[in-house]
């Protein structure tokens, strides 16, 4: 029986592009790419996007339809946990004021600080992220029989690790609907800070532009559905 049609518009419906020349990965990323790799039968897939773009809504339907899912910002959540060595340098760069009473780090104040100041974002960026790196070498290790494994990852391609995934999944939206969506999250963060944390971010124009496959989540829910499951197919046949 073949499968069914899915009546979305051309520009909706997921895309292959032909990937440019993707810049270099950091040092600590390139030990044990080996469990990154995509080969038949078992697809390592990279889905990314920008704030407020709907991914952790595609994550979702993506494991429901069954696929495993690896969060790297729960990674990084993890790799600041009190009195971890993440957590002492984080605490060393923004000192003690960011910490809160049960020893947790306050992420409002750190997000304030991070998207006036791009140095210290990056600063920041560079404690975290060789640390979630490996935590999630660790899980891909653990998932190892696993047919389908999407690696949720949202700073990808400002990171540099676009060039160690096949496919990278993009999921894109406008930026009015990327604003709304924030500030509905957040009513409290002034609106400046809303359109800064936005533009922290690769244009997601040149996201799209990287991607192997698109979802466009400017539509409704319905349409993210089909959307998603036709990708899902796609990414099983692989």
């Amino acid at each position: 029986m073949s499968s069914p049609t899915c009546n979305l518009e051309p520009s909706q419906r997921p895309k292959l592009t032909k990937r440019p020349e993707a810049a270099p990965p950091p040092a600590w990323a390139l030990e044990g790419t080996e469990e990154l790799q995509t080969r038949p039968g078992f697809v390592r897939a990279a889905l990314t996007g920008g704030m407020g773009t709907g991914k952790s809504t595609v994550a979702e339907l993506l494991t429901a339809f069954g696929a495993e899912l690896i969060d790297f910002d729960q990674l990084a959540r993890q790799a600041l946990l009190p009195e971890s060595p993440g957590w002492s340098q984080t605490v060393e760069l923004f000192g003690p004021k960011i910490v809160n009473a049960d020893q947790t780090l306050d992420r409002a104040k750190i997000a304030s600080v991070i998207f006036k100041k791009p140095l210290i974002r990056q600063a920041l960026e560079d404690i975290v992220h060789p640390l979630a790196w490996d935590l999630m070498r660790q899980k891909l290790v653990s998932l190892k029989d696993s047919p389908l494994i999407i690696i949720d990852v949202p700073l990808l391609f400002e990171a540099n690790l676009n060039s160690l995934f096949h496919p990278i999944i993009v999921s894109f939206a406008a930026f009015e609907t990327q604003y709304q969506r924030l500030r509905a999250r957040d009513p409290h963060r002034s609106r400046s800070l809303t359109k800064k944390m936005i533009r922290a971010q690769m244009p997601i124009a040149e996201k799209i532009r990287l991607a192997d496959a698109i979802i466009n989540n400017s539509g409704s829910l319905v349409q993210l559905i089909r959307q998603t499951k036709e990708l899902w197919r796609r990414l099983t046949k692989m």
